[in-house]
């Protein structure tokens, strides 16, 4: 600043800051005051300018709109008059009449003398002669107008006439109503003390709205008149001779007609906008004056308690701090350590301030995150200002390991905090929701792995089941023809063995694809266990010793024994497979009360009541790849040859399948451990165990013809022959409408028709022949029993359903059990 400034400078220094803001109030103040009082001017000024522009549209629209209602009339007067003599108006009076019924304010139509006697009218109408005075010394142009006279009927009319001839002749003459022109000026809202005019240009009061009465009177204003019909308007200030007081007024020419119209208001109904803006000009001013004084007083009170504020701002701040959830700390790395930990590090990390004053932050980092941590640290201290935020483990007090999202800025350049802020939130519940989240994200892959392999698989076995049913039922005729004890019969019954172990291993694709659902039953699980591991101590290798333990009491769960003996015989055959060198398996059976949900590797424990079923191995065990891996479909450690992959993946399904869950531990070298839950039930009476069934004979046939429809040709043979050979007559179809047509050609005593066929199914099959006949024994041949199943079949009345692959003596049987029940209800 230059020095002839300095003393200024010196002096406005010395001026107390509270003056200052007061003497600074005064001057806006006045300020505010002068500018209300030059918007107040100007709204004087803008309220007359819009009153004066709204009288003026007013008055040039109605001016417009009465033109045009008279012009109409005044044309029928022009054309009467040149027809020329009263005599032809006369007669073409009633023409007249219907050419101005759409003129709804014409009341009548007079034809007059030259003296101004009527001649002839077209509706009774109060007719003074007198009023035509200046009529009859009307000059060249021959149209009169005249004043406003009450009618017969109260109302109020004028007429307006031309004359037939030259001037002093005979003339018609329109009565007009006023009633219309009173409505219309009525209809016009502009305000209290606002008013309409219609005025001739000699003074005559035609019409007036909102004051009627004044109608017939006379307007004094000559100087208006005359402005008006030489320059078609006039506006401006005036003294009303009916209101007796100063008004604004508007007037336009009525086109082509000695009238105009005049609107206006009084000066309080003009000005009273004004008003009302003044009165809101000095309250904004009073209040915004008082506003600004106040607001002086304030600053000059809060300049004077600024110290005690700032302290209060303090004392505020370090509550949000010591009160946040995320912790805070404040260090010097590698000069000093933290010196200030937030109450809220206990609550987060367990440590207090006195725990941590004088040691580094990354004493307490994961070294897994260590480098990382210690190469932020590095550029953080290289630049002042910086903020960086990564997430890693920290150590909590009593030993485990948050997740931390670590928030860092180094303001060790700001005098008044000289530290780097480090910020800790505490993530460890997100992180475990995200791992969960990755978990099932795994799963549901897993899932839907599972289910289109299983699609293949259950595709893959009904085909399967249908060359079985060739082999099986060629092989059981040759062995039953074959004589007993040579090679040939030997022969035989080693492709039925091997035929029948085939439709096992269909039977267990079909289980793990879910084509095939297990009946759902109470089952003693301890009795499935118990025969299963009898199987299962018979074909132990050498070295291997099995212990068993059983719970004291029944315990039950839903299921299918024969899938709950496979997976008992699936665990137990691993776990020796895995104790190649000898070892011990441990089976044990017992109840488990799960209180809360439990996580496992592969899937999720509820609370609940369970049985528990745990095998246990002392033979290799399985890293942490492998356990990851065990339940896919076809993943197998084993040689090739000697493993198929599908055993723990149809373990897997039937638990789940079952409600239960799967929880496997292993140790590599030391074994592994899988333990099953289901859920449990209680059973209070059981049914006893069913007696193993005796062979019986084949039930043979009396020659009943029987349809056999299946889209494989091999199967309808093969059946066909089983059929002669145990006494039925076949006749062989390959599809749903041959069959149709082979019913409806002859007597057929029962029908066997695959599910799967092209175009119509067995369910639809059926469907067709039970409207053919109603009590027709229909047997349905399937590689799928599901309920799905059934539910169709039972909808299409079939009689009963054999599961592919179909041996003689599934044959037999059923067809004996249909047609014995059709006989009994015939007879």
């Amino acid at each position: 600043m230059p020095s002839s400034l300095a003393p200024l400078r010196s002096r406005l220094s010395r001026i107390p800051l509270g003056r200052a803001l007061i003497a600074l109030g005064i001057v806006l103040v006045a300020i505010n005051i002068a500018s209300a009082i030059w918007d107040v001017r100007k709204a004087y000024e803008r309220t007359e300018r819009r009153a004066q522009r709204d009288f003026s549209n007013v008055s040039s629209l109605l001016a417009e709109q009465t033109a045009s209602s008279l012009e109409a009339v005044d044309l029928i007067l022009r054309e009467a008059a040149r027809n020329g003599s009263a005599a032809d108006v006369v007669a073409g009076l009633p023409r007249l009449r219907a050419e101005l019924a759409h003129v709804p304010q014409v009341a009548a139509l007079l034809v007059l003398d030259a003296d101004a006697n009527v001649i002839a009218r077209s509706e009774a109408d109060a007719f003074d002669p007198a009023r035509f005075t200046l009529f009859r010394e009307a000059g060249a142009e021959g149209r009169y107008i005249s004043d406003p006279y009450p009618d017969e009927r109260g109302g109020w009319r004028f007429l307006i006439s031309r004359h037939l001839g030259g001037p002093r002749s005979a003339a018609m003459a329109a009565a007009i109503e006023l009633e219309g022109f009173d409505q219309r000026y009525g209809a016009i809202d502009l305000g209290r003390g606002a008013f309409i005019t219609l005025l001739s240009y000699d003074g005559a009061i035609i019409a007036r709205a909102p004051d009627a009465k004044a109608r017939g009177q006379r307007y004094p204003a000559p100087g208006m008149a005359d402005a008006v019909r030489g320059e078609g308007s006039w506006r401006g200030w005036s003294t009303s001779p009916i209101l007796n007081e100063p008004v604004l007024l508007a007037a336009s020419a009525v086109r082509g007609f000695p009238l105009y119209v005049m609107s206006g208001a009084n000066e309080r109904a003009v000005f009273e906008p004004w008003r009302d803006e003044a009165w809101l000009v000095f309250d904004r001013t009073l209040l915004t004056s008082a506003a600004m004084l106040g607001l002086i007083a304030l600053a000059a009170w809060g300049l004077a308690r600024r110290e005690r504020a700032l302290g209060r701002s303090w004392k505020r701040y370090q509550a949000m701090i010591e009160h946040s959830a995320d912790a805070l700390i404040l260090s010097r790395p590698t000069t000093g350590g933290i010196l200030y930990a937030s109450p809220a590090m206990e609550r987060v990390l367990g440590f207090t301030l006195e725990d941590l004053r004088g040691r580094e932050v990354m004493d307490f980092v994961h070294p897994e995150f260590k480098e990382q941590a210690l190469k932020l640290r590095s550029e953080l201290l290289h630049h002042p200002g910086k903020v960086s935020v990564d997430e890693c483990k920290v150590l909590h007090k009593d030993g485990s390991w948050r997740w931390i999202e670590l928030t860092r800025k180094n303001l060790l350049h700001e005098p008044s905090v000289r530290a780097v802020v480090f910020n800790f939130r505490d993530i460890t519940e997100r992180k475990q929701a995200e791992a969960e989240r990755q978990r099932l994200e795994q799963r549901l892959r897993q899932a839907e792995k599972m289910e289109a392999v299983g699609r293949l698989a259950g595709g893959i076995a009904h085909d399967f089941n249908n060359i079985l049913g060739g082999i099986l039922g060629y092989a059981e005729m040759l062995a039953e023809k074959a004589p007993a004890g040579s090679p040939l019969k030997r022969y035989a019954e080693n492709v039925l063995s091997g035929a029948t172990r085939a439709s096992g291993l269909v039977e267990q694709i079909l289980s793990y694809s879910r084509s095939q659902r297990g009946k759902r039953a109470p089952v003693d699980l301890g009795r499935v266990v118990s025969e299963t591991l009898e199987l299962v101590r018979g074909s132990l290798p050498a070295g291997i010793r099995l212990e068993s333990e059983f719970s004291a009491s029944k315990i039950y769960v839903v299921g299918d024994p024969t899938q709950l003996h496979q997976v008992t015989m699936n665990l137990c055959t691993n776990a020796c497979h895995a104790m190649a060198a000898g070892g011990t398996l441990r089976v044990r059976l017992e109840t488990e009360q799960i209180g809360a949900d439990r996580q496992l590797l592969h899937t999720l424990l509820r609370a609940g009541d369970y049985a528990r079923l745990t095998v246990e191995d002392t033979g290799t065990g399985m890293d942490k790849a492998t356990l990851g891996r065990i339940f896919e479909p076809f993943f197998t450690t084993k040689e090739v040859g000697k493993g198929t992959g599908l055993g723990l993946a149809l373990v897997y399904g039937i638990v789940t399948d079952s409600a239960g869950a799967i929880d496997v531990t292993s140790t590599p070298g030391k074994g592994s451990r899988f333990a099953i839950y289901l859920p449990r039930i209680e059973v209070e009476k059981h049914a006893p165990p069913a007696e193993d069934a005796v062979a019986v004979p084949l039930a043979r046939g009396r020659g009943e013809r029987v349809l056999v429809v299946d889209d494989e040709e091999a199967l309808v043979a093969v059946t066909s022959e089983i059929l002669k050979h145990i006494g039925y007559e076949p006749v062989g179809c390959s599809d749903g409408a041959a069959a149709l047509a082979a019913f409806d050609a002859g007597r057929i005593d029962a029908v066997i028709a695959d599910e799967v066929m092209p175009g119509i199914s067995g369910t639809e099959l059926a469907t067709a022949l039970r409207r053919r006949r109603a009590d027709l024994p229909i047997l349905l041949v399937s590689g799928y029993t599901g309920p799905m199943l059934s539910e169709r079949a039972l909808g299409a009345g079939i009689t009963e359903i054999l599961k592919k692959p179909v041996q003689s003596r599934d044959i037999a049987s059923a067809l004996a059990r249909v047609l014995h029940s059709q006989r009994a209800s015939v007879a």
